[in-house]
C-alpha cells in the first residue's frame, strides 16, 4: 500500500500538468495491452517533491522477459498557444483556439522523460513515466507485475496486469513503414560547441541516432535550409565551381547506416526564393541565383551527380541511398522541378528521388513524393488519381496550418500525433516525415521563435546531461509506428477490416476522435485483431 500521499497513474496518451489535483490514496492496479517485440509506457504523478541530486531505487517483482525503464517527467513551458487554422504562428488569443487546444497558454505540462540513475537530475513535483518493453521471443501470456521506487523513505509501488498479445512488431530494419525526422547540422553545432566536422560535432551527432532508432525513425535526412551537410562546392581562383567534396556527407551517412538506418537521404541541392515563383536555384551557388535550367546549372550538376554515383557505388548504397532535390515544391516552381528531376535522372538513371511537395502538377517528376496532410485533402481527388495510377506517396506535417489539423505540437491532444501514423492506412502513405526532430536550445520552454508549441523538436537537448532526452511525444511516435505495423499485418489479410478499425478514431486529419480513452479501446481491438495471424 502507497501511505502518506497521493498518486495517480496516467495513460501515455494523456497530458499530465504540474497543477494536476490527485484525490485517490491508493494505486489501483494498471491493466495494459502489449504486442511482443512492443512497447507501452504509463506515466505517474504523485504529491511528493524531489530535489536534484535526491538518490532513489528503483525494484521490479514478477517481470519475466519485459524490460521495464523509469524515467522522470519533467515540465516544460508553454508559452503561447497554436493560431487557428488557416494563421501562421502563435496567438495569445484563448477565444480563438478554445476549440482545439488543451488548455490556455501560458501553462506548464509534463513532456520531457529524462533518465533515471540513482539520483533525480530535476527538482520539483514527483513525476515519473514507466515504459514496458516486451521480448519478440515471449510466450504470449498475462503477467502480474511491481513496479516500486523508493525515495526519501517514502516507497511508490505501481501493480501492473500486463497482458503480451501473440502480435509481434517486426524488427526496424524489416519494417515498410518509412519514417523520416530531419537532423539540423545548426542545432547539433549549437549542442556541441564546435566547430562543424569537428570531433564533439560528430559526437553530438552520434547522440542523436540512437534516439531516433529508438521511436522507429529509420530513414535518415540531414537537412535544414540555411545550413545543410551537403556536398561541399570545390572552386578554382576565379570562384568557379569544378569540383564536389562529398566527404562529409559521406560519412554521415555511414554513422547513420551503423547505427541502424535503412534509408539514406542526401541534403537537398536546390530551392525557390519566394513560393509563388517559378524559378528554382541551386544551393550552392545561392548567392548567385543561378537557375536549375541554365547551362552552367547543367554543368555543375553533372560534377554533382557524378560524386553521387561514385559515393554510392563505393559503398554498396543502391538500395539505400534517396536524393532530395527541392523542398516544399509548389504549383508556380512545378516546371522548373521537373526539369531538374529530368536532368538528375539522366545523369544518374538509378536515382530514387522524394521530396516534399504542395502540388499535385508533377506527375511522374519524383519516385516518392511527400505531400503535406493539409494539402493532400485540399486537392484530395487530384492526388488520389496520382497515387491511381502508382504514383508513390508519403506525407508530412510541419508549424502550418496548426488550428485542430494533425500534428505533434503541445497543446493539442497528445495522441493525435500517435494518430498521424494511423492516417498512412487512411489514405494509403509510405511513411510520414516531420521537420522537427530536435532543435537549438534546453527545454525551458516548449516555444522557438513565432512556431506552434513543440513543432520545432520532439527531443531536446539537456545540458545537464550533456545527451539528448526524449519525451512523451516521441513515446507516442514510436507508439503509432508500432501501431502502423499491427495494421499492416492485418491489412495483407483483410483491408476492409484494417481500414474500418483506423476510421473509428481518423476520418480527415482535422477530424479526428478527441477522446483518449476511445483511442485505446480502438488500439486493444487492433492488437486483438492482429492476434489471430499469429500462432
Amino acid at each position: 500500500m502507497n501511505k502518506g500521499f497521493n498518486l495517480k497513474v496516467f495513460s501515455e496518451n494523456q497530458w499530465v500538468f504540474p497543477d494536476d489535483v490527485i484525490e485517490a490514496t491508493d494505486c489501483e492496479c494498471v491493466a495494459l495491452d502489449i504486442a511482443r517485440g512492443g512497447n507501452v509506457m504509463i506515466q505517474v504523478l504523485t504529491d511528493a517533491s524531489v530535489s536534484a541530486g535526491d538518490e532513489f531505487s528503483f525494484h521490479i517483482d514478477n517481470a519475466n522477459g519485459v524490460y521495464i525503464i523509469p524515467y522522470q517527467l519533467v515540465p516544460v513551458t508553454v508559452s503561447r498557444n497554436s493560431s487557428p487554422k488557416g494563421k501562421m504562428y502563435t496567438t495569445l488569443n484563448y477565444e480563438e483556439v478554445k476549440d482545439f487546444v488543451t488548455r490556455k497558454a501560458p501553462f506548464d505540462v509534463y513532456d520531457v522523460t529524462a533518465p533515471m540513475n540513482e539520483r533525480f537530475h530535476y527538482s520539483g513535483r514527483l513525476a515519473f513515466a514507466l515504459r514496458f518493453t516486451a521480448q519478440r521471443e515471449l510466450s504470449p501470456q498475462i503477467q502480474n507485475i511491481n513496479v516500486t521506487l523508493e525515495t526519501g523513505g517514502i516507497s511508490y509501488t505501481v501493480p501492473i496486469t500486463l497482458t503480451v498479445h501473440k502480435a509481434t512488431i517486426p524488427e526496424l530494419k524489416d519494417s515498410k513503414l518509412a519514417v523520416v525526422n530531419w537532423v539540423r547540422p545548426a542545432s547539433l553545432l549549437c549542442h556541441s560547441g564546435a566547430e562543424r566536422y569537428s570531433e564533439a560535432f560528430w559526437e553530438t551527432y552520434k547522440k542523436v541516432l540512437p534516439h531516433m532508432i529508438d521511436i522507429r525513425t529509420n530513414h535518415l535526412s540531414i537537412a535544414g535550409a540555411e545550413s545543410e551537410i551537403k556536398s561541399e562546392a570545390i572552386r578554382d581562383e576565379e570562384g568557379k565551381i569544378i569540383d564536389f567534396d562529398l566527404s562529409y556527407l559521406e560519412k554521415a551517412l555511414r554513422i547513420a547506416e551503423n547505427a541502424g538506418m535503412t534509408k539514406l537521404y542526401g541534403p537537398y541541392i536546390a530551392r525557390w526564393v519566394n513560393w509563388d515563383q517559378k524559378e528554382i536555384y541551386l544551393l550552392w551557388d545561392w548567392d548567385k541565383k543561378l537557375r536549375v535550367t541554365e547551362l552552367e546549372a547543367y554543368r555543375q550538376l553533372e560534377i554533382y551527380f557524378r560524386r553521387v554515383k561514385e559515393m554510392v557505388a563505393r559503398n554498396g548504397w543502391k538500395d539505400k541511398y534517396i536524393q532530395p532535390l527541392c523542398d516544399e515544391v509548389e504549383f508556380a516552381n512545378a516546371d522548373d522541378y521537373r526539369i531538374l528531376c529530368g536532368i538528375a535522372r539522366q545523369l544518374f538513371p538509378d536515382i530514387v528521388i522524394h521530396d516534399p511537395v504542395e502540388a499535385y502538377n508533377i506527375p511522374g517528376a519524383a519516385d516518392i513524393i511527400c505531400v503535406k496532410q493539409a494539402t493532400y485533402e485540399k486537392h484530395l481527388d487530384e492526388f488520389k488519381k496520382l497515387q491511381a495510377h502508382g504514383q508513390r506517396m508519403t506525407y508530412y506535417a510541419c508549424g502550418y496550418p496548426a488550428g485542430p489539423t494533425m500534428n505533434r505540437t503541445i497543446d493539442i491532444p497528445l495522441f493525435v500525433g500517435r494518430l498521424s501514423f494511423w492516417m498512412c492506412h487512411r489514405y494509403n502513405f509510405e511513411g510520414y516525415l516531420h521537420w522537427g526532430y530536435h532543435a537549438e536550445g534546453g527545454f525551458d520552454n516548449a516555444n522557438r521563435g513565432n512556431l506552434p508549441p513543440g513543432t520545432h523538436s520532439i527531443v531536446y537537448y539537456s545540458d545537464e546531461l550533456g545527451d539528448y532526452v526524449e519525451t512523451v511525444r516521441s513515446n507516442n511516435q514510436r507508439a503509432g509506428a508500432e501501431d502502423w505495423e499491427l495494421l499492416q499485418i492485418i491489412k495483407e489479410k483483410d483491408e476492409p477490416l484494417a481500414q474500418a478499425l483506423v476510421e473509428k478514431c481518423c476520418r480527415t486529419f482535422d477530424d479526428y476522435e478527441t477522446d483518449w480513452q476511445k483511442v485505446e479501446e480502438v488500439r486493444k481491438e487492433i492488437l486483438a485483431s492482429a492476434d489471430k495471424y499469429f500462432d
